[in-house]
């Protein structure tokens, strides 16, 4: 099975900033439909690839799309600026973005103590 390519991933990343529109305080109601329309295109050439180790959306933005996901599934505020098809079209792909979140966060090397902070003699 073909692999998501680093330009897609990219294009993921890309809509989920238009989602936050740069925000510290959450979504952007008036960027998030068109940004919801990015996922519905980006989600029908990515369900069938896999993920990979080489690139993930937080290599060109802060936050995952999964997050983005949630936060407008968990905002009816949010809710409402979209038509149904767009919130079903969400539905559908949270599965499938929780489990590129979660491969992703598996990828991320383990903070632990080094040998170094083991010594007692520093």
């Amino acid at each position: 099975m073909a692999q998501m390519s680093e330009e897609l991933i990219e294009q993921w990343a890309d809509a989920t900033a238009e989602i936050y529109n740069e925000s510290l305080s959450g979504i952007s109601l008036t960027r998030m439909p068109t940004a919801v329309a990015q996922y519905i295109d980006l989600f029908a050439q990515s369900e069938n690839l896999t993920f990979t180790r080489e690139a993930t959306p937080l290599d060109y933005f802060e936050r995952h799309p999964f997050l983005a996901i949630s936060a407008i599934l968990n905002n009816a505020e949010a809710l409402e600026a979209l038509d149904e098809d767009q919130q079903e079209a969400l539905d559908e792909m949270v599965g499938f973005t929780e489990a590129w979140y979660n491969f992703d966060q598996e990828q991320e090397p383990e903070l632990g103590t080094s040998e170094a902070d083991d010594e007692e003699d520093w």
